[in-house]
């Protein structure tokens, strides 16, 4: 409630990175979609029409979903998020005193596991987090099916066991499918690794008495699968006609963790920080977000101590397992960096899925697990009779009998020994040793001063932490746990505050630091906005001084956004991109998103998603040019200056123009410049100098001032401009001649020079694109030719003439129904992407309806209408979708029953009893002949 309610309650909901742009806009979609009575399905306003449910980011079936349906959006999520981590952190409580560990020591695993590593930093991806939170409660499920009999919540009747038995399968099956229905695959990964290797573990030490437990675990992993199925089922079909349906060895590779960044589970801003208080923000190559991994430095001496108490006879210890899955986590972390990275790939759904990194969950987690156990008797204490552990607490944690621990206080000095290390090589090599991270050598050089004394707090802890290990054998328990906890708690305050939240120097605003964006994306000064409601763009160019939102900007049909590099992220926030759009049901929609999935055809076509997945605002230039957009009723783009021109003339190689007699030439600048001089390339500057070539500058206000081209060499041509004009564009015709001009050089009158061959100059051109407006720093192009929501076409050998379409429901943009008039019939194409699931009904003004294919045209959806007056409906359902819901309801029926079966002990005291008297029949009749042989 401090973290995240009171916060929401002072207006500053927890709402960062991908929270904001991706995961809280799709939930506010679908709790819209719950509350008008729909299925979440299908979301009109990102790719031009996309799975909402089957794109797996909304987790549109996950039961905290249903609070957007009933609460405004940040109530919603701030409640959400309370639930998730309240979840995560007594769920693990709950899984550690099953594990018959102490109080203290379960509530300091439990803290560790919630409010530190990757479940913290991760807050930024919230269907991961909350698919990890409920897996410690499916463990406590495995552990409790999987226990040795008469152990608490195992009473001794056969008829009360079975009941138990049945609810602890039913808690297995529902926080399993929990696990799925939050809509993370790699929550679902590794959810999936940690409960079955912990179940494989438990059921195999059972060894004859294994087979019921087994079949428990089993069962309540299958009725996991089965709540899960309305999400899992059409995501997979989703996923397989989408761009990561063939998935390669790149894009699993991509986000792996580098080996030598295994460093940061000791320190965690080695490589910067959150930006508190001034410390460097992160500084590499990744993201902080998706490489931290620091759980607290108590956790990793456990790890290592517990080592020394591993002995093969006359059984291996309880937590050796946790041992087995951190190493495992760290293997599966590295993934393309390791060589089991390319049999990893080849596993199904693992194998599809890209940023390895964040597998670090499963180190995590194992780490607090063992914290839990070491602390819960952290050293063999002095031989002394009172003081000695009793004979279960050496059996739970494979303490000897007394004595100073000599093997566990060399190898729990590892850790805190790596972080003294860490901190001294930083202020003895500090440059070197962030170049052999893999860091610039220019970075490493510029923030080593500013990052030592960050680094300090954790050279600090880890003092504390090898003073506990060293000389916590001679302190008294009660001393010695409260060491431990002022020890963890410090440890994740510490963290949070350097490697979390971004917390500002007094007299400073506070804010979200841009972790990792490299200093040359820094947000573009200036800019304007504009309001235009027509779909031509008028003559000139409005500009105001406040950005708003591209819905507000009054164009009809679809909009994308040019800016793969993000060099404005406040003015993309002030745009609304793609997803936002979506919370406001006049939204404008868009032919771009931001989630995991999209169709693989409309990827390869728009460029809109890059194949390693990264990027946002991301287009092909081709696309762009080759009208492959007009098609999906793209009416306006946005970009950045930086996308059109550049200081260095052989920068980006667009902006070569080849002209006819009487043709012209546009060059847009994407910002008013005041224009002092123009250059031009060209081969035969003074032959079309003579044949009159001029060169011209386009005014905010619509109008071009011309002036005649003068070859100032042999392959060149200019023109000076006396008073220099704010131009927005360069123009130039070629009169009577044919001419070939390179992209112009513009000095501006402060003697700046931009070049006009940026990555989209040769896309954005007339007579297609025009700029119309600015909104803030990005210039607005709108498409003349632009298709509409929908377009008539004449059938084969059929006239199209007289036919006439007009919406009957939703709005232009994603009409739904529409009445339809035509003498012979006609082709009906609809601006909406071609992806599985529609289906499409005419309904005649007189006769029964029928159902007509929709098929792809291009990128679109098309239907061939009959001939008459009628109306087509459109209906989008997910594949696979019916059977999923239909496992998933089954699913919850039979855990519902399950988690009731201890209400019913008599019910099962009497199968239990018919199943022990079959049973002595059974016996009685194998009997009677071995008692004849004997008579």
């Amino acid at each position: 409630m401090l973290i995240f309610g009171v916060p929401a309650l002072l207006g500053h909901a927890v709402l960062p990175g991908d929270d904001m742009t991706q995961n809280f806009p799709l939930r506010v979609l679908a709790g819209r979609d719950i509350r008008a009575g729909r299925l979440p399905l299908f979301d009109p306003y990102i790719w031009s029409g996309a799975p909402l449910l089957a794109g797996w980011n909304a987790g549109a079936a996950y039961p905290l979903t249903m609070l957007f349906a009933v609460l405004p959006g940040v109530a919603a999520w701030s409640a959400g998020m309370v639930i998730t981590w309240a979840v995560a952190g007594l769920s693990m409580f709950c899984f550690l005193r099953g594990l018959r560990l102490g109080p203290l020591a379960s509530f300091l695993g439990a803290l560790s596991f919630a409010l530190a590593g990757a479940m913290s930093a991760q807050v930024t991806h919230f269907g991961l987090v909350a698919g990890m939170s409920w897996v410690p409660l499916a463990l406590l499920a495995v552990r409790r099916l999987s226990g040795p009999p008469g152990q608490p919540g195992q009473p001794g009747q056969p008829g009360q066991q079975l009941a138990v038995r049945l609810s602890w399968t039913a808690l297995l099956g529902a926080s399993l499918g929990l696990v799925i229905l939050a809509g993370e695959p790699r929550a679902i990964v590794d959810g999936a690794v940690v409960v079955a290797g912990y179940a494989i573990w438990q059921v195999t030490r059972l060894r004859r008495r294994a087979l019921p437990a087994a079949l428990s675990v089993a069962g309540g992993m299958l009725l996991g699968l089965g709540l899960g199925a309305i999400q899992w089922l059409p995501g997979m079909a989703a996923i397989a006609t989408s761009q990561r349906g063939n998935g390669s060895l790149a894009l699993f590779s991509s986000g792996s963790l580098p080996d030598r960044w295994l460093l940061l589970t000791l320190v965690p801003d080695l490589l910067g920080g959150s930006g508190s208080l001034s410390q460097p923000s992160f500084f590499g190559s990744y993201n902080l977000t998706e490489v931290t991994s620091y759980v607290g430095i108590l956790p990793l001496v456990a790890a290592f101590a517990l080592l020394a108490r591993v002995r093969l006879r006359p059984r291996l210890p309880e937590w050796l397992i946790w041992q087995v899955l951190a190493a495992l986590g760290v293997v599966l972390a590295l993934g393309g960096n390791t060589p089991a990275g390319a049999l990893l790939y080849r596993v199904p759904l693992f194998g599809g899925q890209r940023l390895q990194s964040r597998n670090i969950l499963v180190l995590d987690l194992a780490l607090a697990v063992l914290l839990a156990y070491w602390v819960d008797h952290p050293i063999p204490v002095r031989g002394a009779a009172g003081s000695r552990p009793d004979a279960f607490r050496r059996k739970v944690s494979g303490l000897p009998h007394g004595g100073r621990p000599r093997g566990e206080t060399l190898l729990g000095l590892l850790p805190p020994a790596g972080v003294l290390a860490i901190v001294v090589l930083s202020v003895t090599w500090g440059a070197g040793l962030l170049r052999w991270l893999g860091t610039g050598a220019a970075a490493s050089a510029s923030v080593i001063g500013r990052l030592v004394p960050w680094l300090l707090p954790y050279g600090l802890i880890a003092i504390g932490a090898a003073a506990l290990v060293v000389f916590g054998w001679r302190l008294r328990p009660a001393w010695r746990a409260r060491l431990c906890a002022g020890i963890v708690v410090t440890d994740i305050v510490v963290f949070s505050v350097l490697a979390v939240v971004s917390v500002a120097p007094a007299g400073a605003s506070s804010g979200t630091a841009a972790a990792g964006k490299p200093a040359g994306q820094a947000r573009q000064a200036g800019g304007t906005a504009l309001t235009l409601t027509a779909r031509v763009p008028r003559p000139g160019v409005v500009r105001s001084v406040s950005p708003r939102p591209v819905s507000a900007l009054g164009y009809q049909g679809r909009f994308a956004i040019y800016d793969p590099g993000l060099l404005d992220t406040t003015g993309l926030s002030a745009l609304m991109p793609p997803d936002l759009n979506g919370m406001s049901a006049a939204g404008m929609p868009s032919i771009q998103g931001y989630t995991s999935l999209v169709d693989s055809a409309y990827a390869a076509a728009t460029g809109s998603h890059d194949a390693t997945g990264e990027g946002q605002n991301v287009l092909s230039p081709a696309a762009v040019s080759n009208g492959t957009l007009d098609q999906l009723d793209t009416s306006v783009l946005l970009t950045l200056p930086a996308y059109l021109t550049t200081g260095s003339a052989g920068a980006a190689g667009q902006g070569r123009r080849h002209l006819g007699p009487d043709q012209r030439a546009t060059w847009y600048l994407g910002a008013a410049a005041p224009v002092a001089r123009v250059s031009v390339p060209d081969a035969h500057a003074r032959a079309d100098a003579a044949a009159g070539i001029e060169i011209g500058l386009t005014t905010m206000s619509g109008t071009t001032q011309w002036f005649r081209g003068r070859a100032v060499s042999a392959s060149e041509l200019a023109i000076a401009v006396p008073a220099a004009v704010d131009s927005v564009a360069v123009v130039a015709r070629a009169g009577n001649a044919a001419a070939a001009l390179g992209a112009p050089s513009v000095v501006r009158r402060d003697g700046q020079v931009l070049v006009a061959n940026g990555p989209l100059q040769n896309a954005l051109v007339p007579p297609r694109w025009h700029l119309t407006a600015f909104d803030g720093s990005f210039a607005v192009f709108s498409d003349r030719f632009a298709a509409g929501p929908l377009t008539i076409e004449a059938l084969p050998g059929e006239p199209a003439a007289g036919a006439s379409v007009r919406y009957v429901s939703r709005g232009p943009d994603d009409p739904v129904k529409a009445m339809v008039t035509s003498a012979h019939g006609i082709r009906l194409v609809r601006a909406v992407a071609a992806i599985p699931g529609w289906t499409a009904t005419w309904r005649p003004a007189h006769g029964a309806a029928v159902s007509l294919p929709v098929r792809a045209d291009g990128l679109v959806q098309v239907v061939a209408v009959p001939a008459g007056r009628g109306t087509v409906t459109w209906r989008y359902r997910s594949p696979r979708v019916t059977a999923g819901l239909a496992l998933s309801l089954a699913a919850a029926l039979l855990i519902s029953l399950f988690a009731l079966a201890s209400r019913w002990p008599r019910l099962f005291s009497w199968l239990a009893r018919r199943q022990e008297r079959s049973g002595d029949w059974d016996e009685e009749l194998a009997a009677e002949p071995l008692e004849r042989a004997g008579a």
